[in-house]
């Protein structure tokens, strides 16, 4: 399904809930924790191996085995390690958002088995807080020309025409937050942050017709069935903007931070789980392979979301569907991957279909990693009362699947509390 079609799918649910109540539109998730807990336990002998005693023997041994297997059972098999480069750079504008920031563009090029892969990325500096900052890599739907819709900014190649003024775009925008498409960037320059806009659809296209041609660009593996799906891709898209943010000294190398939300939520996980050069996270709703446990009854099944998204994920994941069980790995294991590094998840009470129960089990889950790095991992009593100090912190609000003004004032009082950055 293309991006146009999940919007309008969302669209019409959304209507339809209104309508005629009792969907799953209409059901909220509850404050309190209940349903199964994680497994396999997170330090618990795997496949083989031993249990995990100290943060040494899980940086050391465990680790490589569950990046391992979430490539063999999840997310497909990356690419080797390669690097980006600067191919192109301008400036849009010195004193954009009335004098505060500078606004550039980056065309970046990485290699890959054809030759290479080329996508913008657009850079927002604050002109009047010392640097070096601290940079939030947000990846957009729309395109980078939406998600900062500045004159002079390059349309993004690949963007749906959905989100350029056709006449869903004020429903779209309605239904799912004033910031699905465009942050609050005022509020962000204001805090003191940079800010990087990428758009995924430019390395690998969010539809399965044309994601497997730009997915076989890369060679991945052999196995068809192992092959690397479009959550991993964009997770390595944002490991390469890493690298040129790398080489720009007016950024703070340790204090980079990724953000996505719903299936970009998933690769924000993914990318800092492969890659320790990233900071801090922001998943915001990022559902079935991406926070919530797969072993969860509720949301978005396995099935559901290999079946709609087959080109997501590698083809081995949909196998396991009404089976689960037999995966040798969960999400848990994902977030503990991050650790000791702060995580937020990013919730709504009327979002069931992402699970938000099933997201802060495998919060609970992943908390004795954090513990063993000398973290407080998961420190809140129950979905809602939020604690920013926590190396894993949990925000529910009201409403549904969507971006908005509550959700960006969570994110930046996480990153403020995790970064002394607060202006």
């Amino acid at each position: 399904m293309t991006i146009e079609g999940v919007l309008i799918k969302t669209a019409a649910m959304a209507i339809a809930a209104v309508a005629l109540g009792g969907c799953v539109w209409l059901k909220t998730a509850p404050e309190e924790a209940n349903g199964e807990a994680a497994s396999p336990p997170i330090l618990a002998p795997l496949n083989g191996a031993p249990d995990v005693v100290d943060a040494e023997d899980w940086r050391e041994r465990r680790a490589p085995l569950l990046r391992e297997l979430f490539q063999s059972y999840v997310y497909g098999y990356f690419p080797p390690p390669s690097k980006a480069s600067i191919i192109d750079q301008r400036v849009v504008s010195e004193n954009a958002f009335n004098g505060a920031a500078r606004v550039e563009e980056l065309m970046v090029k990485a290699p890959n088995a054809e030759g290479e892969v080329q996508f913008g990325v657009v850079l927002i500096t604050p002109t009047n807080v010392p640097g070096p900052l601290p940079v939030i890599i947000a990846q957009n739907f729309c395109g980078n020309h939406n998600a900062v819709p500045l004159n002079g900014v390059t349309r993004s190649k690949n963007a749906p025409g959905m989100c350029d003024g056709s006449w869903a775009e004020p429903i779209i925008i309605r239904i799912l937050g004033e910031h699905i498409q465009t942050a609050p960037l005022e509020k962000i320059i204001e805090r003191g942050y940079a800010y990087a806009a990428v758009y995924p659809g430019d390395i690998v296209p969010d539809k399965d017709e044309t994601a497997q041609s730009a997915l076989a660009a890369f060679h991945t593996t052999q196995d068809k069935m192992k092959r690397w799906g479009a959550i991993g891709a964009w997770a390595w898209g944002v490991s390469r903007v890493v690298d040129v943010l790398e080489t720009l000294d007016r950024f703070d190398a340790d204090k980079i931070a990724v953000y996505g939300h719903s299936r970009l939520g998933k690769s924000a996980l993914v990318a800092a789980a492969y890659d320790e050069r990233i900071d801090i996270v922001l998943a915001h709703q990022s559902g079935t392979g991406g926070a919530t446990l797969t072993r969860s009854k509720a949301g978005e099944s396995l099935k559901q979301i290999t079946t709609s998204y087959p080109h997501w994920f590698a083809p081995i994941y949909a196998a396991y569907a009404g089976r689960e069980g037999d995966l040798p790995i969960d999400q848990h294991m994902l977030i503990a991957l991050i650790a000791p590094r702060p995580v937020l998840l990013g919730n709504a009470r009327r979002d069931v279909w992402s699970d938000p129960v099933g997201a802060f089990r495998a919060a609970e889950g992943a908390d004795p990693v954090y513990e063993l790095f000398g973290g407080n991992g998961l420190d809140q009593p129950n979905l809602v009362d939020i604690n920013y100090d926590a190396d894993i912190a949990f925000h529910m609000r009201p409403g549904g699947h969507g971006v908005n003004g509550a959700d960006w004032e969570a994110f930046l009082s996480f990153l403020d509390a995790q970064t002394d950055t607060g202006n």
